[in-house]
């Protein structure tokens, strides 16, 4: 036991050691800092604001009216600020199969797949929860959401589990490199599926690709389904407001899946070479 716990806490060293070396990267170019804490909340800001000159001007989305829309918006803004800040090494997995990067893992006695969780944090990704949390705090105070207890626990087990998707998805579409030693356009694609169905109604889009987005790729349960639950509405959902809380076990499911896909694709990793 004294063995373990010794080891726990080098590890523990290391990774505040790596977590400090990271954070001093990420502040040597001071105005790129400012750039990012100015264009990333724009961004996010500006897209909300469109959404509401779009309902104002014509009807409600797919019957979402523009507060139910920025309480969905805001929420999966939640989890995508997490995911940035806990998880941005699966966008870049692929440049790690081309330069070796996992050289070093596999010479750790620690699980490669830990390790690769685990390796970053990536601070300045805290910026995108900026917009995040005036976009949900705006859609709560709009739709007159309830902050009960069980209401307050049911946003934040959905925060996390939809983070967990969110990182595990990226993962998996990432682990093509170990085959390819290629993902740039995999990972686009699905950078642009995940902003396209967690940030809007799911219910705008046709019968089949809602299905997909249901069974075969669960984004759905980032932040549409988990909205029409906490909001206590059912504007075209595929499933019964008591399963569209699932968003932890969908989490883990996908978190599950990503490492296997992982393991078996470190198998067909190749170092760097010479």
């Amino acid at each position: 036991m004294s063995d373990f716990l010794n080891s726990c806490k080098h590890y523990a060293s290391v990774g505040s050691f790596q977590g400090r070396m990271a954070l001093q990267r990420q502040l040597e170019y001071p105005l790129f800092l400012v750039s990012w804490l100015i264009m990333i909340p724009l961004k996010y800001l500006i897209g909300v604001w469109m959404l509401k000159i779009l309902v104002d001007q014509f009807q409600p989305l797919a019957g979402w009216t523009f507060p139910q829309l920025a309480f969905l918006y805001g929420l999966g803004m939640l989890s995508h600020g997490l995911m940035v800040v806990v998880s941005i090494q699966s966008w870049f997995l692929d440049h790690m199969v081309i330069q070796g990067g996992f050289d070093r893992m596999l010479l750790r006695p620690l699980n490669v797949f830990f390790q690769f969780t685990f390796m970053y944090l990536n601070l300045i990704g805290c910026v995108d929860l900026i917009p995040a949390v005036i976009i949900f705090v705006t859609g709560c105070s709009l739709t007159g959401f309830d902050w009960t207890f069980g209401n307050s626990v049911g946003v934040l087990s959905v925060v996390l589990g939809a983070t967990l998707i969110r990182s595990s998805f990226y993962t998996l579409t990432a682990c093509v490199a170990f085959w390819t030693k290629r993902a740039t356009h995999m990972r686009a694609i699905g950078h642009d599926l995940m902003e396209r169905s967690t940030l809007y109604p799911l219910s705008i889009y046709p019968k089949a690709f809602q299905w997909i987005l249901t069974f075969v790729i669960p984004l759905g349960f980032i932040s549409f389904y988990p909205s029409t639950a906490l909001l206590n509405i059912n504007h075209g959902t595929a499933l019964p407001l008591e399963i569209a809380m699932w968003t932890p076990i969908i989490g883990i499911a996908m978190f599950g899946l990503s490492q296997i896909v992982f393991n078996r694709g470190l198998r067909a990793y190749e170092s760097a070479g010479s």
